[in-house]
């Protein structure tokens, strides 16, 4: 099987499960099995960034790493996602001592910075994942249509027209043409949410501006997880899902992303 038929095997099999996941728990409120969900998902994505920063030589807190994702995750159900600030807060403290208790002075100092990124970068942005979860799945939807159409429009016109590349000292593969079919897309899809179909005139100007502000966070995670991988000297974050990576090579655009559609539909648009 091509690269390529795997990819869209995956996608085909991945994107309706994740879509009938957040359904269920929307539909019979099963708010500690959204979390335990998202707990697996970022469980994963965890492990592929202590494997990255491990490449680039850093001593990160495995045990505690590992540890305070779930514990954060689940913590959300009593708690409400909007003390996901001060959960984060105790997180990073309990991060830092124990970086500097087990690895001493200087390699504690490393460790605590990579732990307290890694714990801001994916437990931390899935609390707005939980957040859109508790607004209602249509938004939760409405955010992955977004992402997963930057994702495709940029694969698709990048992969058959793609000429002048964007950032070629971080990744040869991106190109302004995929930017383009990103942006495309991604408006497209802020477009496919019911509550905009009641005055559309009026909620386009939103639209746009909706859909190009994702988008460009979307290319700004590729681009940094590009990075990351390319210093570290790996070309995927792992294997866990075929013919795209690892889990962080599909969480690099949601996890760049969540905060900004979380912030715009709430502080914006009033929305959620």
């Amino acid at each position: 099987m091509t690269a390529r038929a795997q990819r869209v095997l995956t996608a085909a099999v991945a994107i309706p499960f994740v879509f009938a996941m957040f359904w269920l728990f929307d539909r019979y409120q099963v708010d500690w099995g959204a979390c335990l969900f998202m707990s697996a998902v970022a469980l994963v994505a965890g492990w592929e960034y202590l494997n990255l920063v491990g490449r680039l030589g850093i001593p990160l807190p495995r045990e505690l790493f590992m540890f305070a994702i779930p514990a954060y995750l689940m913590l959300l159900v009593p708690w409400g996602g909007q003390y996901a600030l001060v959960l984060a807060w105790g997180v990073v403290y309990l991060i830092v001592t124990y970086s500097f208790f087990r690895r001493g002075v200087r390699e504690g100092f490393y460790a605590s910075l990579a732990g307290i990124f890694g714990f801001l970068y994916i437990p931390l942005t899935f609390s707005f994942l939980y957040l859109l979860y508790k607004a209602g799945f249509p938004y939760v939807a409405h955010f992955l249509l977004i992402v997963w159409g930057y994702d495709a429009g940029a694969y698709l016109l990048g992969s058959a027209i793609g000429r002048h590349q964007l950032l070629p000292r971080i990744s040869l593969a991106k190109t302004w043409e995929g930017v383009a079919g990103g942006m495309i897309l991604a408006v497209v899809g802020a477009a496919l949410l019911p509550k905009f179909w009641e005055d559309f005139p009026r909620w386009l100007p939103h639209i746009v501006a909706l859909g190009v502000f994702v988008g460009v966070f979307c290319q700004l995670g590729d681009l940094f997880e590009s990075l990351v991988k390319r210093a570290a000297g790996a070309k995927d974050s792992g294997r866990a899902l075929p013919g795209h990576g690892g889990m962080l090579d599909r969480l690099d655009s949601i996890l760049a992303a969540l905060p900004v559609y979380y912030f715009y539909m709430h502080f914006i648009l009033n929305l959620i």
